[in-house]
């Protein structure tokens, strides 16, 4: 294509000097310096203006059209949709959705701005369901499977092109499960926190030997977020903490068991999970409206009543626990601060407290009373180091708050045989680091190792 504009421009200039030629022959000797002077001026202008329009409109704006085999009949009211580094990665996006050609034949085309010639886009496919009110990604494309796999690539070239894709399989519509111990159960419930009244699902895992006749044996209590994320591969977009096989191992190894609750993700996940804290200007087009108080409640005034009700749990402070990840340790922080009369102990990986202003974590830590240490919840905070995705920052900008919780705890009181940390500098920021740093934090939470 730059070959063609580079002969462009020489027939340009060599029909540039013709027309010059003949028209100072016609003026003759009547021409003046001047008139020469300004004839050519003019038509180095009209040159100019012409090469620059042609160059212009050789090169066409790209326009993907995506061909898109699917693996299945959609339900009814089922959409396919595009998410990838166009559009922030965002599956629920009304304006990535995909058009149904013919059967299972699906298409849809992608305009890209001048700035993407040449460039590889990243992208994959995500099935959302009539009323799926998550963040879009728990029905995402895998493997034949449903096992996960990479991010499709394409290189963007100029004007039209097409791409033909075809999907393997949506994860929790294989019919396939990875979960290896325990029993898995599905409810779903609405939190009337909100005044939208948005439903959440949650998946209550109960151990190996659970039996809901013989009431006469209580469970301790796990409340974990990113629900989709913690017992099967095949319901996460992005692995799995393999929280079934590895209380399953530690019960192999004398333990009594405990039952886990987690409560799925959504689509407003970053407000959800985030206290009514000040953001930090790089992420308030992230979180806009924080709400991490309303979902809090959520889960201490709906989920825990429900679950007790329901299951054979041993409600006390000291046998409850909350847990979870980034925006998920946040959160976890936040209530089991929020609510030490409630959670005895609290699991917080990789806590994502960058996104907040500076001295904001110090701050709140210095606002709370630790004077009654018999209602204080045990704390095991860990952070990798290895800059790397998804996170968009890496894990090593996380790894300061490990010493800046701990000695912001200490100094106003908090007891540090309350506190265990660790650091692994060799951990990405993913699910794979945490499945294996679960088993290690949850054993020193619940006394099993020192």
């Amino acid at each position: 294509m730059l070959t063609n504009i580079v002969l462009k421009k020489l027939v340009l200039s060599v029909a540039f000097a013709f027309v010059s030629t003949m028209t100072l022959a016609s003026c003759k000797t009547t021409a003046s310096s001047s008139s020469f002077s300004e004839l050519s001026s003019s038509l180095s202008s009209e040159e100019s203006s012409s090469s620059s329009a042609d160059v212009t409109s050789e090169i066409l704006m790209p326009l993907i059209h995506f061909n898109v085999t699917l693996p299945i009949d959609l339900p009814t009211g089922a959409h396919v949709s595009m998410a990838g580094t166009f559009n922030s990665w965002n599956p629920v996006s009304p304006d990535y959705i995909l058009t149904q050609v013919e059967a299972r034949h699906y298409a849809f085309s992608l305009e890209l701005g001048y700035e993407y010639i040449d460039t590889s886009i990243q992208y994959k496919y995500a099935l959302i369901l009539e009323g799926q009110s998550d963040n879009g990604w728990t029905n995402v494309e895998g493997s034949s499977t449903g096992g996960e796999i990479g991010n499709r690539n394409y290189l963007v070239t100029t004007g039209e092109q097409t791409v033909n894709d075809t999907i393997a399989a949506f994860k929790n519509n294989t019919g396939l499960t990875s979960l290896t111990r325990g029993k898995l159960e599905k409810v779903t419930l609405t939190m009337t926190q909100y005044a939208d009244q948005r439903t959440r699902t949650i998946r209550i895992w109960t151990p190996d030997g659970y039996d809901p006749l013989d009431t006469s044996k209580k469970y301790p209590v796990m409340y974990m977020h990113d629900g989709q994320n913690l017992f099967d591969s095949y319901t996460s977009f992005s692995g799995e903490w393999k929280v079934d096989e590895s209380i399953g191992i530690m019960m192999d190894n004398g333990y009594a068991g405990t039952i886990v609750v987690g409560i799925d993700n959504s689509s407003d996940r970053l407000n959800e999970y985030s206290p009514v804290w000040t953001v930090a200007s790089a992420y308030t087009t992230n979180i806009t409206n924080p709400s991490g108080d309303k979902y809090a409640a959520f889960i201490v005034d709906t989920v825990k009543p429900y679950v007790d009700g329901h299951f054979n749990t041993n409600p006390s402070r000291e046998t409850t626990g909350v847990g979870g990840s980034s925006m998920g340790g946040v959160i976890s922080f936040y209530m089991a601060m929020e609510y030490p009369e409630v959670f005895g102990y609290a699991l917080l990986f990789s806590t994502a407290m960058q996104v907040y202003a500076d001295l904001t974590t110090e701050n709140y830590i210095a606002s709370k009373d630790f004077s009654n240490t018999a209602m204080l919840p045990k704390l095991y905070i860990y952070a990798g180091g290895t800059a790397t995705s998804p996170h968009p920052s890496g894990e090593s900008v996380l790894t300061k708050y490990i010493a800046i919780m701990h000695d912001s705890l200490v100094a106003n009181s908090y007891p540090d045989t309350l506190i265990n940390t660790r650091n692994d500098t060799a951990k990405t920021h993913s699910e794979s680091a945490w499945s294996i740093l679960f088993p290690i934090g949850y054993s020193w939470l619940v006394g099993l190792s020192t």
